[in-house]
Parts: structure tokens; sequence; C-alpha cells
């Protein structure tokens, strides 16, 4: 895997510099595909600028979402303890998990358009077994409800911050805020946001009840998972690509190639308002080395929101694809079950989960960060590393579990 350097801050957060995680120079080759699905703009392996603004010679500056991350140490420099155990024998019930059966098969994950060769996107052969996987990323409420089941403090609460956006932030708590990622400036540590504070502490749930939750570690989403309904846990990365294309051989997208076909926003992404402007040639390699200042600018200007969402958008927002599931690509990162490995030529290829252990969790989807001028990673076949116990804004996720009557099968091998 490729190295990730690290920031120490306040709380215990760290700043991954390599944001070729999230951005990467595309060959020339790849540029005219973007317009053949509807896209326009960048996403460049763009040289990083160090916290002074001069040019670095590595990393570049994407949409920073690899670029949060924590290195497992606490507000007092101690590792932080251990998400609580779910104590609570009873479950959520049944339509509120809304877990669908998928009868699983043969099918080509990842992709050889050569977007991103460094994250291990390269297409391969697999088979993945029936299972049932929930039609909507986890809501703020269902958390709630398991929270107060279960009395569950997050990993973001027991660090005592996380990642914001800082252009959501409020300017009371903006002023208070006196660290960012040097790589990635316009994501700030804010102490006392969690998933019931999502833009730092003075915010709260109000009319999001029904958004995904967010700033949940992939520890926290296991939890969720395994009080949710027996035998519940994150879906493995092979399982959440057959569910996330819906059926469709080669997509881009859950519903196929454009973006926006028809004209017709399918996903929640980023629209700047000052897109046209950056992008208005349409060449995609226009800025193929984007400086940190540009993408910085990039996301301090206002989120359009012509899709009908400046950040998070409700979970059953939009169209399904044809297996049920929603907002599988945008909206918000979801974590996988699988450990990252950039090579997966040497795992299994039936119902592969990753190597055994690692440095870092997979999440896939993207989030409504994204934009081709700086992440085009709101695919089904991409992929993004990030140490379990990171949070932020844009990172939830869903539930998955065994097909009905093979749990215990599953259980003795």
């Amino acid at each position: 895997a490729l190295p990730i350097s690290k920031m120490a801050s306040s709380g215990g957060l760290v700043a991954a510099l390599l944001l070729l995680l999230c951005c990467c120079l595309l060959s020339p080759s790849v540029a005219s595909g973007l317009d053949d699905i509807g896209l326009t703009g960048t996403c460049d392996g763009s040289a990083a600028e160090s916290a002074d603004g001069a040019d670095g010679a590595d990393g570049g500056a994407g949409c920073g979402c690899g670029a949060v991350g924590r290195d497992g140490k606490g507000p007092d420099g101690n590792s932080a303890a251990p998400p609580a155990s779910s104590t609570a024998t009873d479950h959520e019930a049944p339509e509120a998990a809304a877990l669908v059966s998928l009868p699983g098969g043969e099918f080509v994950m990842g992709s050889d358009a050569g977007l991103f060769p460094q994250d291990g996107e390269a297409s391969r052969k697999v088979t993945v077994s029936p299972f049932r996987i929930s039609q909507y990323s986890t809501s703020n409420d269902r958390f709630a409800a398991f929270v107060e089941a279960t009395g569950y403090v997050t990993e973001a609460e027991r660090f005592g911050n996380s990642f914001c956006v800082e252009q959501f932030v409020s300017e009371e708590v903006s002023k208070h805020i006196t660290q960012a990622v040097a790589a990635a400036p316009w994501w700030i540590p804010v102490n006392g946001t969690d998933w019931r504070h999502p833009v730092g502490p003075d915010s709260d749930l109000t009319g999001i009840g029904n958004h995904p939750v967010t700033h949940v570690s992939w520890n926290d989403a296991q939890a969720f998972c395994r009080w949710s309904t027996p035998g519940g846990r994150l879906p493995t990365e092979a399982e959440w690509e057959f569910a996330a294309r819906g059926g469709l051989v080669g997509r881009t997208f859950p519903w196929g190639n454009k973006a926006n076909p028809g004209g017709k926003h399918r996903m929640n992404t980023w629209q700047s308002s000052m897109s046209d402007e950056i992008t208005k040639e349409h060449n995609a390699f226009k800025h193929s080395w984007l400086p940190t200042k540009d993408a910085h600018a990039f996301y301090s200007a206002t989120n359009t929101a012509e899709d009908g969402y400046k950040t998070t958008a409700p979970v059953d927002a939009y169209e399904p694809n044809k297996y049920g599931l929603y907002n599988t690509v945008g909206n918000v990162w979801e974590w996988v079950e699988d450990w990252f490995t950039p090579d997966r030529s040497g795992l299994p290829t039936v119902n592969p989960r990753g190597p055994p252990s690692g440095d870092a969790r997979l999440k896939k989807g993207g989030s409504f960060m994204c934009h081709t001028f700086t992440c085009f990673r709101y695919r089904v076949a991409a992929r993004m590393f990030i140490s379990q116990d990171s949070s932020a804004h844009n990172v939830g996720f869903r539930c998955a579990a065994e097909a009905l009557g093979q749990d215990s099968q599953n259980a003795e091998t």
C-alpha cells in the first residue's frame, strides 16, 4: 500500500498528506472518457502545497477525502478506548433494517479505465454467494435508536472531535479553530463534532433525521450492524459493488454511464458556484497540476446545490438502482468490511474479503464532496482507504447479512 504521512493535531487528529488517495493524474487516453459519460473537469494527481502555500512535490489537491484520519490516540495522547460493545439483545424492526435479498453470482468488479491505478481498481472476475444488504445508508434516526437501546458511545465522541468542511461550520465555532488539514485546508478538526452534532457543537439533527448518520468510524458501523439484525455486519467490498451495480455490467454508475441522464440528477455531489469559471473549456486536463490553494478556493465557493442538497441528502433521495438500493454513489462514502490492499490479484475470487489484516479499511461510493474537478471517485468501481477509527462529515455506512438460512453455515467456516 502507499505510505500515509501524518500530521499530528489536537485531539489525536492527523492528516494523511498523500492526496493521491482522492485525486490522481489521469492519462490523456482517459480524458475523452469523461465526456463519454457526461462529465467534465479533472481528477488530477495534483501537487500538494505546504501550509504556507508553496507547491509540494507529492500528493495533490483533491476533495481531501483521503486526507482526514486519526492515529489512534485520544485527546490525552493515550490510545483511545475501544468502542463500547452493544449489550442490548433486541434488534431493530426488519422494516427499519430494510434488507433486500440478492442472489449473488459471478460478476466483474473494478475497472480497467486506468483512472486510479494506485487504488487497485483493476477489474477482476469474482463470485459472491447470496446475501442481504440494506436498501439505505443508515440514517440518523436509526443510529439514535441504536444508541438509545445500547448506550453506545462513538469513537468521535471519545476523541472529542471529528472533521468538518469549513464552509458549513458556524462563524462562532470557526473563530476558535486554529488548525486545518495542511494538504486539504477546507477540512478542519472541530471539537464537539460527532454524529449528533454534524457541523460543530452548535449544530444538531433537526430536519435531517432521515439523512445518513456521519462521523462514525468503521468500528462504530460494525457495532450498529451487529445490533441491527441477527448476523448483521458491514458488506464486503465485493458484496457492496455487486449490489451497487444493480445487475448492470461494466457501467460507471448504478444506472449507466451518464452522470445526469436526460439532464436529471441521480446522485448528490458537489456543484460549485465557480465550476463554470474553472472548467468552462471542458478540458479535464486544463488544471493537470491543481494547487491546493485552487482546490481550497473551489471548496470555499458556494455549493449551488443543483441536485437539491448542499451537504447530505435523505437516504431515500433519488431513484434506486435495479436491486432497490438508494444512494450507493454520492451522498456519503460507505464503509465496507475489507482491509485495503492495492493488489487484489492474489485474493480469493469466491466471496473475497480482502487481506486478513492491514493498516486501513475501505470505503466506497464517493460523497457530496465529489466533483470531477477534484475527485472522480463517485463510481461503483472506485475505492479509497482510511484508518478504521477515522470519521468525517461525509462518511457513513449501510449494513449487510448472510442470506437467510446461511448464518450458521458461515459461522462454522
